[in-house]
């Protein structure tokens, strides 16, 4: 009788450890899972951040080289008058001349 006593311990040891690790194995698994999909949100949110920064740096760059339109045009508009102005004040001379002469 002892030795059934014994067997039977036995065995509710062994069912026992088998039930410890398969509960230690679920455990991981769920922390795991935990943790990858924590992983995953936040590399969920630093792609929509970079997205996010990659379209702010878009509009600033249409901002700029839209303000360097602007600013090129203004510069033309500025050169155009000087050659203006620069032929006038030639042909003023060779009249002023020519009224000397005269």
């Amino acid at each position: 009788m002892k030795r059934i006593y014994f067997v039977a311990i036995a065995a509710l040891f062994v069912a026992g450890a088998q039930l410890h690790a398969q509960s230690a194995k679920q455990d991981t698994a769920k922390k795991a899972a935990a943790t990858a999909t924590k992983a995953a949100t936040k590399a969920t949110s630093a792609a929509k951040a970079s997205h996010k920064a990659s379209t702010a740096a878009k509009a600033d760059a249409k901002v700029a080289t839209a303000a360097a339109t602007k600013a090129d045009k203004a510069a033309d508009k500025t050169a155009a008058p000087a050659k203006k102005a620069r032929k006038g004040k030639r042909a003023a001379a060779k009249k002023d001349s020519t009224a000397k002469k005269g």
